[in-house]
């Protein structure tokens, strides 16, 4: 081992591994020491280097290793050839990005969305956004996220952990903003989100290392989405409307996935409307069990569409945001599709339940539920952010406009009535019943399966 030929002026310790290689095409990876590195210290003491050669690449990677000893360094090269070669299986890009590259393309196709002069928000074929939001997001992106992560880092090289575990400080400290002191719950919360977006957008272009199924903030998205400081976009009746007319078009899309993913996405469509006309929390709604729900024909209704309908009425344990409560709601049946649908008939076990019988997760839920938005595109449509907890908001907004009295929408929601008129005060109306059920609307009265495309398994799965 010594210095190699023509490369005398820049090599020590070379030694090429024989055996390890990227593809069978590509040439042997080789370790080597810098001569003209870490003059300070003698060779035997300087780190090892390794390059990969890597296919369709000029230069393949060239990176330190960070150990002195040889057997430590083939080993940790060893490792990341077998990275490589998995990143190349999932079809992720083997040579990294810098940050501030992947932020500018991620806005160039944002950029190639902004609405045309002769275009409105009624042009509901074209998927784009306002001028306006644009330059929120690039603001966002160039202003914090760049920063945060540093320009130049290799994204690929950005570990989840560093979001969870850093963002929220190094945020409320880097405020471009400084006379409004430090971001409010709910920039926070919409920044996340945005984050987010990026970086799924990241991992199914390959740029990122991961899956969809894990994405940053996870934990204080949750947190911070109940934030009582935090304020939510939520459904004008036009746009709900709008929304829920192409969610049974969503679900029809899952038919070609397999029976676990497609029950998931059943499962979920039922739990939306659930939500939307229950305004109950995801963390309490997952903690359902079967015999926590009893489920009533609604007759001799004085308005007609009642007639016949299914109220549910739930019993919610304690928790640490309530204590126990009963919650009347209209959505009976789409909770009796699940229990219909579903092979747990014990009254022990959970309502909201994937085929193996195991709960969904807030989560899983908040996964399903990004797939309808982005199916539908009614957020960018509107110019909002619509998440999970935008229905607990639609549900509010449509009682209080449709009479409900505030000490019994409070009940129901397990909220306090300081709450419900800070956030909901311009819904209130003068107008006020106790009668939880009795509306104008049913939030999902078109929210039907497509006729004909009602939730299909193999019989063997089915238990009668």
């Amino acid at each position: 081992m010594g210095a190699r030929g023509n490369n005398q002026k820049s090599y020590a310790c070379y030694e090429e591994i024989s055996y390890l290689r990227v593809t069978d095409e590509s040439s042997n990876v080789f370790i080597y020491k810098r001569l003209h590195a870490q003059k300070h210290l003698p060779i035997d003491q300087r780190s090892y280097i390794v390059h990969i050669p890597v296919p369709n690449t000029k230069t393949g990677i060239r990176k330190s290793l960070r150990v002195i000893d040889r057997v430590s360094a083939i080993r940790k090269a060893e490792n990341m050839v077998g990275e490589i070669r998995d990143d190349i299986r999932q079809g992720v890009s083997v040579i990294g990005k810098p940050v501030e590259e992947v932020v500018r393309e991620f806005l160039q196709i944002k950029r190639n969305k902004i609405r045309g002069v002769n275009e409105g928000k009624k042009d509901h074929i074209r998927r784009t956004i306002t001028e306006r939001t644009y330059t929120r997001i690039s603001g966002k992106l160039n202003n914090y996220l760049t920063p945060f992560l540093g320009k130049r880092i290799d994204i690929k090289s950005v570990k989840i952990s560093k979001f969870d575990n850093e963002w929220v400080d190094w945020r409320r400290v880097n405020n471009k903003r400084k006379e409004l002191g430090n971001p409010k719950a709910v920039t926070l919360y919409n920044e996340m989100i945005l984050l987010r977006e990026f970086w799924k957008w990241g991992i199914k272009n390959g740029y990122v290392v991961g899956d969809i199924s894990n994405l940053p903030f996870e934990n204080e998205v949750e947190d911070y989405e109940s934030d009582d400081k935090c304020v939510r976009d939520t459904w004008e009746k036009h746009e709900w409307d709008s929304f829920k007319g192409k969610i049974p078009y969503w679900l029809k899309e899952q038919e070609g996935r397999s029976a676990e993913q497609y029950w998931d996405s059943f499962v979920a469509y039922q739990m939306l409307f659930m939500f939307s006309n229950s305004g109950l929390r995801m963390g309490e709604a997952m903690k359902l069990k079967r015999e926590d729900i009893k489920i009533h024909q609604i007759q001799g209704s004085e308005t007609k569409w009642q007639n016949g309908e299914l109220l549910a009425l739930i019993q919610v344990h304690k928790s640490n945001k309530t204590g126990e409560r009963e919650v009347n709601t209209l959505s009976g049946k789409f909770i009796k599709r699940v229990m219909d649908k579903s092979k747990f008939k014990k009254r022990s076990d959970y309502l909201f339940c994937h085929l193996d019988g195991t709960p969904f997760t807030t989560k899983q839920f908040r996964t399903q539920f990004e797939s309808m938005t982005e199916f539908t595109n009614e957020d960018e449509r509107w110019n909002k952010r619509f998440v999970p907890y935008s229905l607990r908001s639609l549900y509010a907004t449509t009682r209080l406009q449709n009479g409900t009295n505030t000490y019994d929408l409070c009940k129901n929601m397990g909220t306090g009535e300081q709450y419900l008129k800070k956030h909901y005060s311009k819904y209130m109306t003068r107008n006020s019943t106790s009668e939880l059920i009795k509306v104008r609307q049913n939030l999902g009265i078109m929210g039907k399966v497509i006729e004909g495309y009602d939730f299909v398994l193999e019989d063997e799965l089915l238990v009668g």
